[in-house]
């Protein structure tokens, strides 16, 4: 209970500040300066050319509390006027001379619903897809850097139930349903750290679109979410180099125009803890390296009689090429990297015991794109890619001359893909966009364990050269007709291996109800034709035990997925709410590609049903933003084999998902203070050990998730400053400092558990393994950017 009080009065001194707000008044102002002032304490967007703003001044005693006050006490002193534009962009002008005031801009901003969704950065379409842009980021609780999945995690419906920075959870999808591109490529690993911070590098980044529902056409094989990344795609008209550091790694930036026309943006990331390790490294490591072979080796022999040596780091690197052939055409080359090597060695020489694990992730790509403008209405994009992951671990036991184990395992993805659509503007009620892919990926994967061990014998499990190739049409259509906005889109693939055609329709509806309520309907259905299973021979090792797998038509069947969704937004002034109520089907789940902690000698074939409701409230106030974000959801299991064929509580049906936001900016400093709380996660309750030796022995378990563990809640503080040192206008400084579980919270994140022999009775017994969440963590960054 003090835990939950300290959260209470923090959040309390959060309130008190806003209620406590100075009652600002202007004297003799400057035009420019309220109007900024404005824009900030209402998050609202105002466009004006400056010279009518020049030598205008404003004088207010008492400044007023609503927006709609404010432009009429501006317009009265000043005689200008406000055009409204969207619900969060304005237009300042002379109202004697009527201009063609950002037409342009106009048509941009007309995508937007609502500007600043959860932060300034973040914004959500009138298509349904949330963009953001990291550059424009506010702090948000317990991060020093703008990890995009990291803070896509506020998004109600998307959530990491494991507290990683990738392991995200769409709408009850697990976290390889998603579909994640880098500059059109796809990414099959985008970690570091073993999830704890994601591949990309923020600084490089442009935009990204995020979509939970009813994704366009042109996004396939995948059944859950779609995160779209995109990298720096304009030429810089200077060299900009950016430098920074944290308590995890290093990293730079350069974006260096060659010319006019041609310019080149690289980027490098690389942990530094196998030379220097930080307390946030120890916090992480103790998270990630719990009840595995690295932590377990460590109880069982002291330090006095053991020698161990963990050597772990991770790198990434992009690069990107941009050239402009001319006025309508465009080609860029890019490419990612990133890298995670860790090698374990534990010495016990009493007995002249030795292990070693050594485990290497490897994921590259590159893409070529071109994009080429035909008329004002027609233009074409030509997109070619090549992806390659990696994944290889092999475990080695001795004992003195007794006996040497070996575990091995292998994973590799090789995929081509080629991708080509027009986009066709017809009037301004409809555009039309279509294409083809195609897409040509083979995985292999070798799982097996060798000794010189007579009565343990060895076994190999393989499967090399598993080819697939997918065809896909597909075409969407956008039809803007009054207060009506409808995209459709239809995607038919064929997979060759199968040799079958999938179908897949998509829509989302939406329609303004007025200037403040919107209201949105939208239905899909996907098919997805690689996914990861989990496999329990490595599971020893205890980390990283899934393995990249291509549906056939015995083992492993396709994915499907239908949803719908129902709506709505409202924003006034400085209110932002959106809520959303959704209906979720996945069909063809094995219980390999669901990862029960219970091991079954038998494949069950199955499905899900999710069921949810996702809630996002925000106020902003002066300098105050307050966020509030809620996700109800049920996700339930039905499988031939499993409970009797009754339902039972998903993996992740955790039922009440809730955030709560604090932020505040004061000039260069801004501030943020964050908690989260979510209801009890199910698992499955062992009962007792059956069988009296080492071939017989097995866990007894009880209801399928019967049980529950307890509630999870952690508060998160962050805070940023930033300066232009020697009043430079090219150089920029920031400084930035995170505490995660401020109070330290021990939540259970997930049970299982193993067979152990006591060493002093000789007797099998059964052991809890409980993983515990993240403890109080610290960061610091510093950057430099010139």
């Amino acid at each position: 209970m003090k835990k939950a009080y300290l959260v209470y009065v923090l959040l309390l001194c959060f309130q008190a500040l806003h209620s406590q707000e100075r009652n600002i008044s202007y004297d003799n102002t400057p035009l420019k300066k309220v109007l900024t002032d404005v824009e900030e304490r209402f998050d609202v967007s105002i466009s004006y050319n400056a010279k009518i703003v020049q030598g205008k001044f404003i004088t207010l005693k008492k400044i007023p509390t609503t927006l709609s006050e404010n432009f009429k006490a501006i317009t009265q002193q000043t005689q200008l006027v406000f055009q409204k534009i969207t619900a969060r962009t304005y237009v300042l002008k002379s109202p004697k001379k009527k201009k063609k005031t950002l037409k342009e801009r106009t048509i941009d901003l007309d995508k937007v619903i609502i500007s600043n969704y959860l932060t300034t950065g973040f914004s959500k379409n009138v298509d349904g897809a949330i963009e953001a842009i990291p550059k424009d980021f506010q702090t948000l609780p317990g991060f020093v850097e703008p990890d995009v999945l990291q803070s896509v995690q506020l998004i109600p419906g998307i959530q990491s139930p494991d507290e990683t920075s990738t392991g995200l959870n769409i709408r009850g999808g697990t976290p390889d349903q998603n579909l994640i591109l880098w500059d059109g490529i796809k990414m099959y690993q985008y970690d570091h750290f073993f999830g704890m911070i994601s591949s990309f590098n923020p600084y490089v980044i442009e935009d990204v679109k995020i979509y939970k529902n009813a994704a366009a056409a042109r996004y396939g094989n995948h059944i859950s979410g779609v995160i779209d990344i995109q990298s720096h795609s304009k030429i810089p008209k200077k060299t900009v180099v950016g430098l920074g550091a944290n308590m995890i790694y290093v990293d730079a930036f350069v974006q260096q125009p060659i010319g006019e026309k041609v310019a080149v943006i690289a980027s490098f990331r690389r942990s530094y803890s196998d030379a220097f390790e930080t307390v946030t490294f120890d916090e992480f490591s103790e998270q990630i390296f719990q009840n595995t072979k690295i932590t377990d080796n460590n109880e069982t022999f002291s330090d006095v009689l053991s020698l161990t040596n963990n050597t772990f780091y991770f790198i990434d690197f992009t690069a990107k090429i941009i050239a402009e052939l001319s006025e309508k055409s465009q080609l860029s080359v890019s490419a990612i990297l990133s890298k995670n090597e860790l090698d374990f060695v534990s010495k016990f020489n009493e007995i002249n015991r030795r292990t070693d694990d050594d485990l290497l992730i490897n994921n590259r790509g590159i893409g070529i794109s071109w994009e080429h403008t035909w008329t004002k209405k027609l233009t074409t994009a030509l997109n070619v890619t090549t992806t390659q992951y990696d994944f290889e671990y092999l475990g080695e036991e001795l004992l003195s001359n007794l006996f040497d184990y070996e575990t091995i395992k292998k994973n590799k993805v090789s995929e081509i893909g080629l991708h080509f659509q027009s986009e066709y503007q017809l009037n301004k009620k409809h555009r039309f966009i279509g294409g083809y892919e195609l897409t040509l990926n083979k995985l292999d994967y070798t799982i097996g364990r060798q000794s010189d061990v007579i009565f343990d014998p060895d076994f190999l499990i393989s499967s090399e050269d598993s080819k697939n190739t997918i065809h896909a049409i597909f075409g969407e259509h956008q039809l803007k007709l009054n207060d009506w906005t409808i995209f459709s889109g239809i995607r038919a693939s064929y997979a060759t291996t199968l040799q079958s055609f999938f179908f897949e329709p998509r829509i989302h509806v939406a329609k303004k109800l007025s200037d403040e309520f919107n209201a949105s309907f939208s239905a899909e259905r996907q098919y997805q034709f690689v996914s990861q299973i989990t496999e329990f021979e490595t599971q020893d090792f205890g980390l990283e035990n899934q393995v990249w797998v291509s549906a056939d038509d015995t083992t492993i069947p396709v994915l499907q997925s239908e949803q719908i969704g129902i709506g709505t937004t409202y924003q006034y002034d400085s209110w932002n709410v959106d809520v959303e109520a959704y209906y979720k089907k996945i069909s063809n789940l094995t219980s390999l590609t669901r990862g029960f902690d219970v091991e079954d000698s038998a494949i069950s074939i199955g499905n899900s049903t999710i069921i949810g409701l996702d809630v996002l409230a925000k106020k902003r106030f002066y300098n105050f933003t307050s966020l509030v974000s809620y996700a109800l959801t049920r996700n339930e299991f039905q499988f031939d084999n499993l409970n009797n064929t009754n339902l039972f509580p998903g993996n992740f049906d955790i039922r009440h998902y809730l955030s709560f936001v604090q932020s505040a900016k004061f000039g260069n400093l801004e501030l943020s203070l964050g908690w989260r709380y979510r209801t009890s996660r199910p698992y499955t309750l062992a009962t007792g050990l059956e069988g009296d030796n080492a071939d017989t022995v097995t866990i007894q378990y009880g209801e399928r998730n019967g049980e529950r563990l307890n509630p999870y809640h952690r508060l998160d503080f962050s805070a940023k400053y930033e300066l232009k040192p020697f009043k430079s206008k090219d150089l920029k400084a920031s400084f930035g400092i995170s505490l995660l579980n401020i109070y330290n919270q021990k939540n259970i994140l997930n049970r299982n558990y193993r067979v152990i022999v006591n060493t002093q009775s000789a007797e099998f017994q059964l052991r809890t393994i409980d993983k515990i969440s993240l403890g109080r963590t610290p960061n610091f960054m510093v950057r430099l950017e010139f």
